[in-house]
Protein backbone atom coordinates (compact mmCIF):
# COMPACT_ATOMS: atom_id res chain seq x y z
CA UNK A 1 0.00 0.00 0.00
CA UNK A 2 1.39 3.42 -0.97
CA UNK A 3 2.22 6.01 1.67
CA UNK A 4 -0.61 8.45 2.35
CA UNK A 5 -0.07 12.23 2.23
CA UNK A 6 1.41 13.51 5.51
CA UNK A 7 2.03 9.91 6.62
CA UNK A 8 4.44 9.80 9.53
CA UNK A 9 7.74 8.00 9.49
CA UNK A 10 8.63 7.64 13.18
CA UNK A 11 12.20 6.71 12.33
CA UNK A 12 12.70 10.10 10.65
CA UNK A 13 12.82 12.34 13.73
CA UNK A 14 11.73 12.68 17.38
CA UNK A 15 8.95 15.03 16.23
CA UNK A 16 7.54 12.32 13.99
CA UNK A 17 7.81 9.76 16.78
CA UNK A 18 5.83 12.04 19.11
CA UNK A 19 3.24 12.77 16.44
CA UNK A 20 2.87 9.08 15.69
CA UNK A 21 2.38 8.24 19.37
CA UNK A 22 -0.26 10.97 19.85
CA UNK A 23 -2.20 9.81 16.78
CA UNK A 24 -2.10 6.12 17.63
CA UNK A 25 -3.03 6.61 21.29
CA UNK A 26 -5.88 8.92 20.26
CA UNK A 27 -7.17 6.37 17.75
CA UNK A 28 -6.85 3.55 20.26
CA UNK A 29 -9.04 5.46 22.71
CA UNK A 30 -11.68 6.15 20.05
CA UNK A 31 -11.15 9.91 20.09
CA UNK A 32 -11.37 12.21 17.09
CA UNK A 33 -8.97 15.10 16.57
CA UNK A 34 -11.74 17.45 17.66
CA UNK A 35 -12.26 15.41 20.84
CA UNK A 36 -8.57 15.75 21.71
CA UNK A 37 -8.61 19.44 20.80
CA UNK A 38 -11.52 20.04 23.17
CA UNK A 39 -9.89 18.20 26.05
CA UNK A 40 -6.57 20.02 25.61
CA UNK A 41 -8.05 23.48 24.93
CA UNK A 42 -6.51 23.96 21.48
CA UNK A 43 -7.82 24.15 17.91
CA UNK A 44 -8.39 21.21 15.58
CA UNK A 45 -5.59 22.49 13.32
CA UNK A 46 -3.16 22.50 16.26
CA UNK A 47 -3.82 18.80 16.88
CA UNK A 48 -3.25 18.17 13.16
CA UNK A 49 0.15 19.85 13.37
CA UNK A 50 1.07 17.76 16.42
CA UNK A 51 0.16 14.54 14.68
CA UNK A 52 1.75 15.20 11.30
CA UNK A 53 5.04 16.11 12.98
CA UNK A 54 5.11 19.67 11.69
CA UNK A 55 4.94 21.39 15.06
CA UNK A 56 5.17 19.61 18.44
CA UNK A 57 3.32 20.95 21.50
CA UNK A 58 4.86 24.25 22.51
CA UNK A 59 5.33 23.78 26.25
CA UNK A 60 5.57 21.16 28.97
CA UNK A 61 2.16 22.00 30.44
CA UNK A 62 0.46 21.24 27.12
CA UNK A 63 2.34 17.96 26.75
CA UNK A 64 1.39 16.93 30.29
CA UNK A 65 -2.25 17.65 29.46
CA UNK A 66 -2.06 15.55 26.27
CA UNK A 67 -0.27 12.77 28.13
CA UNK A 68 -2.91 12.73 30.85
CA UNK A 69 -5.82 12.90 28.42
CA UNK A 70 -4.50 9.95 26.43
CA UNK A 71 -3.35 8.05 29.54
CA UNK A 72 0.19 7.72 28.21
CA UNK A 73 1.80 7.36 31.66
CA UNK A 74 4.52 9.90 30.89
CA UNK A 75 5.69 8.46 27.55
CA UNK A 76 4.62 11.52 25.54
CA UNK A 77 6.32 13.82 28.04
CA UNK A 78 9.59 11.94 27.66
CA UNK A 79 9.36 12.00 23.86
CA UNK A 80 8.79 15.75 24.02
CA UNK A 81 11.90 16.14 26.16
CA UNK A 82 13.79 14.08 23.59
CA UNK A 83 12.88 16.65 20.92
CA UNK A 84 14.31 19.43 23.07
CA UNK A 85 17.49 17.47 23.74
CA UNK A 86 17.93 16.17 20.22
CA UNK A 87 16.91 12.57 19.51
CA UNK A 88 19.03 9.55 18.70
CA UNK A 89 19.09 7.55 15.49
CA UNK A 90 16.30 4.96 15.23
CA UNK A 91 16.82 1.24 15.22
CA UNK A 92 14.91 -1.91 14.34
CA UNK A 93 12.73 -3.40 17.08
CA UNK A 94 15.04 -6.36 17.65
CA UNK A 95 17.95 -3.99 18.29
CA UNK A 96 15.97 -1.46 20.31
CA UNK A 97 14.37 -3.83 22.81
CA UNK A 98 17.69 -5.48 23.51
CA UNK A 99 19.19 -2.18 24.62
CA UNK A 100 16.31 -0.53 26.46
CA UNK A 101 17.33 0.88 29.85
CA UNK A 102 15.14 1.73 32.81
CA UNK A 103 14.31 5.24 31.60
CA UNK A 104 10.87 6.08 30.30
CA UNK A 105 12.44 8.07 27.46
CA UNK A 106 14.30 5.15 25.94
CA UNK A 107 11.40 2.81 26.48
CA UNK A 108 8.93 5.17 24.84
CA UNK A 109 11.28 5.73 21.91
CA UNK A 110 11.81 2.01 21.54
CA UNK A 111 8.10 1.36 21.49
CA UNK A 112 7.36 3.99 18.87
CA UNK A 113 10.21 2.79 16.67
CA UNK A 114 9.09 -0.80 17.05
CA UNK A 115 5.58 0.12 16.02
CA UNK A 116 6.88 1.90 12.94
CA UNK A 117 9.31 -0.75 11.76
CA UNK A 118 7.31 -3.92 12.40
CA UNK A 119 3.77 -2.63 12.03
CA UNK A 120 2.63 -4.10 15.35
CA UNK A 121 0.96 -0.93 16.72
CA UNK A 122 1.72 1.05 19.88
CA UNK A 123 2.97 -1.01 22.78
CA UNK A 124 2.56 -0.14 26.47
CA UNK A 125 4.74 -1.94 29.06
CA UNK A 126 3.27 -3.83 32.01
CA UNK A 127 5.15 -6.09 34.45
CA UNK A 128 3.65 -9.48 35.28
CA UNK A 129 3.98 -11.23 38.64
CA UNK A 130 7.05 -13.16 37.49
CA UNK A 131 8.89 -9.96 36.59
CA UNK A 132 8.32 -10.35 32.86
CA UNK A 133 7.35 -7.16 31.07
CA UNK A 134 4.34 -7.44 28.78
CA UNK A 135 3.99 -5.05 25.87
CA UNK A 136 0.28 -4.40 25.27
CA UNK A 137 -0.48 -3.49 21.65
CA UNK A 138 -3.29 -0.98 22.00
CA UNK A 139 -4.64 -1.37 18.48
CA UNK A 140 -4.51 -5.17 18.15
CA UNK A 141 -4.94 -6.05 21.83
CA UNK A 142 -2.11 -8.53 21.41
CA UNK A 143 0.44 -9.32 24.09
CA UNK A 144 4.14 -9.62 23.35
CA UNK A 145 6.57 -10.90 25.90
CA UNK A 146 9.72 -8.77 25.91
CA UNK A 147 11.79 -10.56 28.55
CA UNK A 148 12.81 -9.24 31.95
CA UNK A 149 14.51 -6.11 33.17
CA UNK A 150 12.74 -3.48 31.02
CA UNK A 151 11.80 -0.75 33.47
CA UNK A 152 11.74 -0.79 37.25
CA UNK A 153 8.21 0.13 38.23
CA UNK A 154 4.63 -0.91 37.74
CA UNK A 155 2.96 2.21 36.40
CA UNK A 156 -0.78 2.66 36.74
CA UNK A 157 -2.60 4.92 34.31
CA UNK A 158 -3.23 2.86 31.13
CA UNK A 159 -5.27 -0.32 30.64
CA UNK A 160 -3.39 -3.01 32.54
CA UNK A 161 -3.61 -6.80 32.43
CA UNK A 162 -5.33 -7.87 35.64
CA UNK A 163 -2.47 -10.22 36.58
CA UNK A 164 0.00 -7.33 36.77
CA UNK A 165 -2.04 -5.40 39.34
CA UNK A 166 -3.39 -7.84 41.90
CA UNK A 167 -0.13 -8.62 43.70
CA UNK A 168 1.08 -5.00 43.73
CA UNK A 169 -2.26 -3.33 44.43
CA UNK A 170 -3.93 -5.46 47.13
CA UNK A 171 -6.51 -2.81 48.05
CA UNK A 172 -7.26 -1.77 44.46
CA UNK A 173 -6.14 1.77 45.25
CA UNK A 174 -4.01 2.37 42.15
CA UNK A 175 -6.61 0.96 39.81
CA UNK A 176 -9.44 2.94 41.40
CA UNK A 177 -7.54 6.25 41.58
CA UNK A 178 -6.11 6.21 38.07
CA UNK A 179 -9.41 5.14 36.54
CA UNK A 180 -11.21 7.96 38.37
CA UNK A 181 -8.79 10.84 37.79
CA UNK A 182 -7.22 11.19 34.38
CA UNK A 183 -3.55 12.15 34.39
CA UNK A 184 -2.84 10.81 37.88
CA UNK A 185 0.17 8.49 37.72
CA UNK A 186 1.12 5.98 40.40
CA UNK A 187 4.26 3.90 40.54
CA UNK A 188 5.70 1.32 42.91
CA UNK A 189 9.18 2.28 44.15
CA UNK A 190 11.83 -0.43 44.08
CA UNK A 191 13.19 -0.79 46.71
CA UNK A 192 10.25 0.71 48.56
CA UNK A 193 12.00 2.24 51.65
CA UNK A 194 8.69 2.54 53.48
CA UNK A 195 6.78 4.03 50.53
CA UNK A 196 3.94 2.07 48.96
CA UNK A 197 3.28 4.41 46.02
CA UNK A 198 4.75 7.47 44.40
CA UNK A 199 1.94 9.67 43.09
CA UNK A 200 2.46 12.23 40.33
CA UNK A 201 -0.44 14.66 40.21
CA UNK A 202 -0.94 16.29 36.81
CA UNK A 203 -0.36 19.97 36.21
CA UNK A 204 -2.51 22.17 34.03
CA UNK A 205 -2.30 25.20 31.79
CA UNK A 206 -0.06 26.94 34.33
CA UNK A 207 0.28 24.42 37.14
CA UNK A 208 3.42 22.31 36.96
CA UNK A 209 2.35 19.08 38.64
CA UNK A 210 3.06 17.78 42.12
CA UNK A 211 4.31 14.65 43.83
CA UNK A 212 3.23 12.65 46.88
CA UNK A 213 4.59 9.61 48.64
CA UNK A 214 1.86 7.33 49.99
CA UNK A 215 1.37 4.50 52.41
CA UNK A 216 -1.87 2.52 52.04
CA UNK A 217 -3.23 0.53 54.99
CA UNK A 218 -6.40 -1.40 55.77
CA UNK A 219 -8.92 0.62 57.76
CA UNK A 220 -12.28 0.38 59.49
CA UNK A 221 -14.99 2.91 60.27
CA UNK A 222 -16.15 3.61 63.80
CA UNK A 223 -18.83 6.30 64.04
CA UNK A 224 -17.48 9.28 62.04
CA UNK A 225 -13.86 8.12 62.25
CA UNK A 226 -11.66 6.07 59.95
CA UNK A 227 -9.08 4.03 61.84
CA UNK A 228 -6.03 2.90 59.83
CA UNK A 229 -4.24 -0.20 61.14
CA UNK A 230 -0.56 -0.94 60.50
CA UNK A 231 1.43 -3.74 62.17
CA UNK A 232 4.76 -1.94 61.72
CA UNK A 233 4.66 1.28 63.76
CA UNK A 234 8.29 2.12 63.06
CA UNK A 235 7.68 2.01 59.30
CA UNK A 236 4.77 4.43 59.67
CA UNK A 237 6.65 6.79 61.99
CA UNK A 238 9.71 6.90 59.72
CA UNK A 239 7.46 7.65 56.74
CA UNK A 240 5.70 10.48 58.57
CA UNK A 241 8.95 11.95 59.92
CA UNK A 242 10.35 12.70 56.48
CA UNK A 243 10.02 16.30 55.27
CA UNK A 244 8.56 15.30 51.89
CA UNK A 245 4.83 15.57 51.17
CA UNK A 246 3.37 12.29 52.40
CA UNK A 247 -0.15 10.95 52.55
CA UNK A 248 -1.59 8.10 54.58
CA UNK A 249 -4.45 6.33 52.80
CA UNK A 250 -6.90 4.05 54.57
CA UNK A 251 -8.71 1.39 52.54
CA UNK A 252 -12.09 0.36 53.94
CA UNK A 253 -13.54 -2.83 52.47
CA UNK A 254 -17.21 -2.26 51.68
CA UNK A 255 -17.90 -5.74 50.32
CA UNK A 256 -16.04 -6.35 47.09
CA UNK A 257 -14.78 -2.77 46.67
CA UNK A 258 -12.83 -0.37 48.84
CA UNK A 259 -13.42 3.23 49.81
CA UNK A 260 -10.32 5.32 50.42
CA UNK A 261 -9.62 8.02 53.01
CA UNK A 262 -6.59 10.32 53.08
CA UNK A 263 -4.70 12.10 55.84
CA UNK A 264 -1.82 14.54 55.38
CA UNK A 265 1.44 13.11 56.69
CA UNK A 266 2.21 16.01 58.99
CA UNK A 267 -1.31 15.96 60.45
CA UNK A 268 -1.01 12.21 61.01
CA UNK A 269 2.06 12.54 63.24
CA UNK A 270 -0.08 13.44 66.24
CA UNK A 271 -2.77 10.83 65.50
CA UNK A 272 -0.74 7.65 66.13
CA UNK A 273 -1.86 5.30 68.92
CA UNK A 274 -1.30 1.64 69.75
CA UNK A 275 -4.03 -0.94 70.14
CA UNK A 276 -3.00 -4.45 71.08
CA UNK A 277 0.38 -4.23 69.40
CA UNK A 278 -1.03 -2.65 66.24
CA UNK A 279 -0.29 0.93 65.20
CA UNK A 280 -3.48 2.92 64.52
CA UNK A 281 -4.02 6.34 62.96
CA UNK A 282 -7.39 8.11 63.08
CA UNK A 283 -8.88 10.38 60.43
CA UNK A 284 -12.39 11.81 59.91
CA UNK A 285 -14.65 10.17 57.34
CA UNK A 286 -14.92 13.65 55.79
CA UNK A 287 -11.51 12.98 54.23
CA UNK A 288 -12.85 10.33 51.88
CA UNK A 289 -11.15 10.58 48.51
CA UNK A 290 -13.67 11.82 45.96
CA UNK A 291 -13.83 14.68 43.47
CA UNK A 292 -14.08 17.28 46.24
CA UNK A 293 -11.07 16.13 48.25
CA UNK A 294 -9.02 15.18 45.18
CA UNK A 295 -9.63 18.63 43.71
CA UNK A 296 -8.39 20.27 46.91
CA UNK A 297 -5.34 17.98 47.05
CA UNK A 298 -4.60 18.68 43.40
CA UNK A 299 -4.89 22.46 43.61
CA UNK A 300 -3.20 23.00 46.99
CA UNK A 301 -0.24 20.72 46.27
CA UNK A 302 0.30 22.18 42.79
CA UNK A 303 0.26 25.79 43.99
CA UNK A 304 2.07 25.06 47.23
CA UNK A 305 4.97 23.12 45.71
CA UNK A 306 5.56 25.66 42.94
CA UNK A 307 5.44 28.69 45.24
CA UNK A 308 7.66 27.08 47.85
CA UNK A 309 10.19 26.17 45.17
CA UNK A 310 10.54 29.85 44.17
CA UNK A 311 10.01 31.35 47.62
CA UNK A 312 13.17 33.45 47.96
CA UNK A 313 13.36 34.48 44.31
CA UNK A 314 9.67 35.41 44.36
CA UNK A 315 10.11 37.64 47.42
CA UNK A 316 13.08 39.39 45.81
CA UNK A 317 11.24 39.87 42.52
CA UNK A 318 8.17 41.29 44.25
CA UNK A 319 10.40 43.83 45.97
CA UNK A 320 12.11 44.69 42.67
CA UNK A 321 8.76 45.27 40.93
CA UNK A 322 7.31 47.41 43.71
CA UNK A 323 8.17 50.58 41.78
CA UNK A 324 5.29 49.83 39.39
CA UNK A 325 2.85 50.57 42.21
CA UNK A 326 3.54 54.29 41.74
CA UNK A 327 2.15 54.12 38.21
CA UNK A 328 -1.56 54.23 37.40
CA UNK A 329 -0.96 52.02 34.37
CA UNK A 330 1.54 49.25 33.65
CA UNK A 331 1.87 46.09 31.60
CA UNK A 332 4.68 43.85 32.81
CA UNK A 333 5.86 40.85 30.83
CA UNK A 334 7.01 37.57 32.31
CA UNK A 335 10.50 38.44 31.13
CA UNK A 336 10.67 40.85 34.07
CA UNK A 337 10.92 37.74 36.26
CA UNK A 338 12.66 35.23 33.97
CA UNK A 339 13.78 32.82 36.66
CA UNK A 340 10.35 32.22 38.18
CA UNK A 341 7.99 29.38 37.34
CA UNK A 342 4.52 29.91 35.87
CA UNK A 343 2.70 29.63 39.21
CA UNK A 344 4.99 32.28 40.73
CA UNK A 345 4.14 34.52 37.78
CA UNK A 346 0.44 33.89 38.48
CA UNK A 347 0.84 34.81 42.14
CA UNK A 348 2.74 38.01 41.33
CA UNK A 349 0.12 39.07 38.79
CA UNK A 350 -2.78 38.28 41.08
CA UNK A 351 -1.21 40.07 44.03
CA UNK A 352 -0.36 43.18 42.02
CA UNK A 353 -3.84 43.39 40.47
CA UNK A 354 -5.51 43.02 43.87
CA UNK A 355 -3.49 45.87 45.34
CA UNK A 356 -4.06 48.00 42.21
CA UNK A 357 -7.84 47.64 42.58
CA UNK A 358 -7.76 48.39 46.31
CA UNK A 359 -5.82 51.60 45.63
CA UNK A 360 -8.19 52.73 42.88
CA UNK A 361 -11.50 51.67 44.40
CA UNK A 362 -12.06 54.67 46.73
CA UNK A 363 -11.71 57.07 43.79
CA UNK A 364 -14.44 55.54 41.64
CA UNK A 365 -17.44 57.90 41.38
CA UNK A 366 -20.23 55.29 41.64
CA UNK A 367 -20.79 51.73 42.83
CA UNK A 368 -18.80 49.57 40.42
CA UNK A 369 -19.37 46.21 38.74
CA UNK A 370 -16.55 43.64 38.63
CA UNK A 371 -15.57 41.34 35.76
CA UNK A 372 -13.28 38.36 36.26
CA UNK A 373 -11.68 36.07 33.66
CA UNK A 374 -11.42 32.77 35.52
CA UNK A 375 -13.11 29.95 33.62
CA UNK A 376 -11.68 26.71 34.99
CA UNK A 377 -10.99 25.32 38.42
CA UNK A 378 -7.25 25.75 37.95
CA UNK A 379 -7.62 29.51 37.62
CA UNK A 380 -10.52 29.91 40.05
CA UNK A 381 -8.84 27.93 42.83
CA UNK A 382 -6.44 30.86 43.28
CA UNK A 383 -9.35 32.63 45.01
CA UNK A 384 -9.41 29.80 47.51
CA UNK A 385 -5.68 29.21 47.98
CA UNK A 386 -3.50 32.28 47.32
CA UNK A 387 -2.94 33.96 50.68
CA UNK A 388 -4.01 37.44 49.54
CA UNK A 389 -7.22 36.55 47.67
CA UNK A 390 -9.68 35.95 50.50
CA UNK A 391 -8.52 39.07 52.42
CA UNK A 392 -8.83 41.03 49.15
CA UNK A 393 -12.47 39.98 48.76
CA UNK A 394 -13.21 41.00 52.34
CA UNK A 395 -11.46 44.35 51.90
CA UNK A 396 -13.28 45.21 48.67
CA UNK A 397 -16.60 44.35 50.29
CA UNK A 398 -15.80 46.56 53.27
CA UNK A 399 -14.58 49.41 51.07
CA UNK A 400 -17.76 49.43 49.00
CA UNK A 401 -20.05 49.16 52.00
CA UNK A 402 -22.65 47.60 49.76
CA UNK A 403 -23.47 44.55 47.69
CA UNK A 404 -21.48 44.26 44.46
CA UNK A 405 -21.65 42.10 41.34
CA UNK A 406 -18.93 40.00 39.74
CA UNK A 407 -19.41 38.62 36.22
CA UNK A 408 -17.88 35.51 34.64
CA UNK A 409 -17.82 34.23 31.06
CA UNK A 410 -17.83 30.43 31.01
CA UNK A 411 -18.96 28.97 27.67
CA UNK A 412 -20.50 25.50 27.53
CA UNK A 413 -17.47 23.97 25.80
CA UNK A 414 -15.31 25.01 28.77
CA UNK A 415 -17.68 23.24 31.13
CA UNK A 416 -17.73 20.10 28.98
CA UNK A 417 -13.95 19.94 28.78
CA UNK A 418 -13.34 20.50 32.51
CA UNK A 419 -13.03 17.47 34.81
CA UNK A 420 -15.46 17.31 37.68
CA UNK A 421 -12.91 18.17 40.37
CA UNK A 422 -12.07 21.40 38.56
CA UNK A 423 -15.74 22.32 38.23
CA UNK A 424 -16.10 21.82 41.98
CA UNK A 425 -13.19 24.21 42.62
CA UNK A 426 -14.82 26.82 40.39
CA UNK A 427 -18.08 26.38 42.28
CA UNK A 428 -16.32 26.80 45.65
CA UNK A 429 -14.59 29.99 44.49
CA UNK A 430 -17.95 31.49 43.53
CA UNK A 431 -19.48 30.30 46.81
CA UNK A 432 -16.73 32.15 48.67
CA UNK A 433 -17.72 35.36 46.87
CA UNK A 434 -21.43 34.84 47.53
CA UNK A 435 -20.67 34.29 51.22
CA UNK A 436 -19.38 37.87 51.35
CA UNK A 437 -22.43 39.39 49.64
CA UNK A 438 -20.96 39.44 46.14
CA UNK A 439 -23.60 38.54 43.54
CA UNK A 440 -21.99 36.27 40.94
CA UNK A 441 -23.34 36.49 37.38
CA UNK A 442 -22.57 34.27 34.41
CA UNK A 443 -22.72 34.33 30.65
CA UNK A 444 -22.07 31.39 28.35
CA UNK A 445 -21.55 33.62 25.31
CA UNK A 446 -17.98 33.04 24.02
CA UNK A 447 -17.99 36.53 22.52
CA UNK A 448 -17.08 37.82 25.99
CA UNK A 449 -14.07 35.53 26.53
CA UNK A 450 -11.56 38.15 25.40
CA UNK A 451 -12.84 40.87 27.75
CA UNK A 452 -10.15 41.85 30.24
CA UNK A 453 -10.63 41.78 33.97
CA UNK A 454 -12.10 45.12 35.04
CA UNK A 455 -13.96 47.16 37.64
CA UNK A 456 -16.27 49.72 36.06
CA UNK A 457 -18.34 52.61 37.35
CA UNK A 458 -20.92 52.45 34.56
CA UNK A 459 -20.47 55.17 31.93
CA UNK A 460 -17.90 57.00 34.04
CA UNK A 461 -14.57 55.31 34.81
CA UNK A 462 -12.91 51.90 34.70
CA UNK A 463 -10.10 50.09 36.44
CA UNK A 464 -8.34 47.43 34.34
CA UNK A 465 -6.67 44.64 36.30
CA UNK A 466 -5.88 41.51 34.36
CA UNK A 467 -3.51 38.62 35.10
CA UNK A 468 -5.55 35.63 33.91
CA UNK A 469 -4.69 34.31 30.41
CA UNK A 470 -2.89 37.54 29.58
CA UNK A 471 0.23 38.10 27.50
CA UNK A 472 2.26 39.11 30.54
CA UNK A 473 2.20 38.90 34.31
CA UNK A 474 -0.30 41.73 34.55
CA UNK A 475 -1.94 44.64 32.78
CA UNK A 476 -3.42 47.40 34.94
CA UNK A 477 -4.82 50.85 34.22
CA UNK A 478 -7.28 53.46 35.44
CA UNK A 479 -9.10 55.11 32.57
CA UNK A 480 -11.99 57.39 31.71
CA UNK A 481 -11.58 56.82 27.98
CA UNK A 482 -15.12 56.67 26.62
CA UNK A 483 -14.63 53.71 24.24
CA UNK A 484 -13.14 51.51 26.97
CA UNK A 485 -15.65 52.53 29.63
CA UNK A 486 -18.53 51.98 27.19
CA UNK A 487 -17.28 48.47 26.27
CA UNK A 488 -17.02 47.44 29.92
CA UNK A 489 -20.35 49.04 30.83
CA UNK A 490 -22.17 47.19 28.05
CA UNK A 491 -20.56 43.87 28.97
CA UNK A 492 -21.51 44.25 32.65
CA UNK A 493 -25.07 45.28 31.84
CA UNK A 494 -25.55 42.46 29.33
CA UNK A 495 -24.54 39.79 31.82
CA UNK A 496 -26.56 41.44 34.59
CA UNK A 497 -29.66 41.37 32.37
CA UNK A 498 -29.25 37.78 31.13
CA UNK A 499 -27.23 35.91 33.74
CA UNK A 500 -27.73 32.15 33.36
CA UNK A 501 -27.64 31.84 37.16
CA UNK A 502 -30.03 34.69 37.93
CA UNK A 503 -31.92 34.23 41.22
CA UNK A 504 -32.91 36.50 44.12
CA UNK A 505 -30.84 34.65 46.74
CA UNK A 506 -27.26 33.37 47.02
CA UNK A 507 -28.55 29.80 47.44
CA UNK A 508 -30.64 30.17 44.29
CA UNK A 509 -27.69 31.49 42.27
CA UNK A 510 -25.37 28.77 43.53
CA UNK A 511 -27.95 26.08 42.86
CA UNK A 512 -28.26 27.37 39.28
CA UNK A 513 -24.47 27.39 38.95
CA UNK A 514 -24.25 23.80 40.22
CA UNK A 515 -26.82 22.80 37.61
CA UNK A 516 -24.87 24.56 34.84
CA UNK A 517 -21.63 22.90 35.96
CA UNK A 518 -23.40 19.52 36.19
CA UNK A 519 -22.70 19.12 39.91
CA UNK A 520 -25.16 17.44 42.32
CA UNK A 521 -26.52 20.10 44.65
CA UNK A 522 -27.37 17.96 47.67
CA UNK A 523 -24.06 16.11 47.46
CA UNK A 524 -22.13 19.41 47.40
CA UNK A 525 -23.90 20.64 50.53
CA UNK A 526 -23.43 17.37 52.37
CA UNK A 527 -19.74 16.92 51.49
CA UNK A 528 -18.80 20.56 52.06
CA UNK A 529 -20.54 20.48 55.42
CA UNK A 530 -18.62 17.35 56.42
CA UNK A 531 -15.28 18.83 55.37
CA UNK A 532 -16.03 22.17 57.05
CA UNK A 533 -16.40 20.46 60.44
CA UNK A 534 -12.78 19.32 60.37
CA UNK A 535 -11.07 21.81 58.05
CA UNK A 536 -8.98 21.00 55.00
CA UNK A 537 -5.55 21.24 56.63
CA UNK A 538 -5.76 17.69 57.92
CA UNK A 539 -6.26 16.53 54.35
CA UNK A 540 -3.41 18.56 52.87
CA UNK A 541 -1.19 21.06 54.68
CA UNK A 542 0.53 23.88 52.85
CA UNK A 543 4.26 24.51 53.22
CA UNK A 544 4.46 27.86 51.46
CA UNK A 545 3.67 31.05 53.37
CA UNK A 546 1.85 32.27 50.23
CA UNK A 547 -0.79 29.53 50.44
CA UNK A 548 -3.70 29.52 52.87
CA UNK A 549 -6.55 27.14 53.68
CA UNK A 550 -8.80 29.97 54.93
CA UNK A 551 -10.62 30.45 51.62
CA UNK A 552 -11.32 26.73 51.15
CA UNK A 553 -12.61 26.33 54.68
CA UNK A 554 -14.78 29.47 54.48
CA UNK A 555 -16.31 28.33 51.17
CA UNK A 556 -17.03 24.82 52.48
CA UNK A 557 -18.56 26.22 55.66
CA UNK A 558 -20.87 28.47 53.65
CA UNK A 559 -21.95 25.78 51.18
CA UNK A 560 -22.52 23.33 54.02
CA UNK A 561 -24.96 25.80 55.61
CA UNK A 562 -27.18 26.15 52.51
CA UNK A 563 -30.60 24.48 52.31
CA UNK A 564 -30.90 21.31 50.25
CA UNK A 565 -34.65 21.62 49.70
CA UNK A 566 -36.12 23.35 46.67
Amino acid sequence: MGQQPNALTPDQSPQHRLGYMIRELRDARGMSMRDLAGKTYVSHSTVQRWENGNRPPKDLGTVELIDGTLGAAGFLIELWHEINRGGSEPAHVSDVVAHVSDTSLELATALSQAAASDGEGIFVPRRLDDGTVVLVALDRRALLRAGTGIGAAVVAGLPTPASSVVADDPFGFARSATETWSGLRLSRPAPEFGVDWHALLPGGRSMLGSQFSLQVHPARIEEARVILSAPDQRRVEEFLARPHRGLLVGAVDTGGASRFYALDGRAARTKITRNGGVCEVTAPTAYELDDLTYGILWAVSNYDDALQADDQALAETRSDLKAYERLSASAVSREAAPGLNTVAHMWLGSDFCARHILRALPELPTLPAFWTREQRGEEASAWLIFDHKYPYLRETTAALGSTSTRAFCIPENIVRSSPRHERILLFLAVALMESLGIHAQFTADPAYEAVEGFVVSPDKEAVIANWVRGDGMWHVDVTGRSSVVREFTIAARDVNADSITAAPTPAGRLRALAHYLDLPWSWLIERCGQLARYGSSGLVQSRSRLVSAAGIDAACTYVGSLPTDH
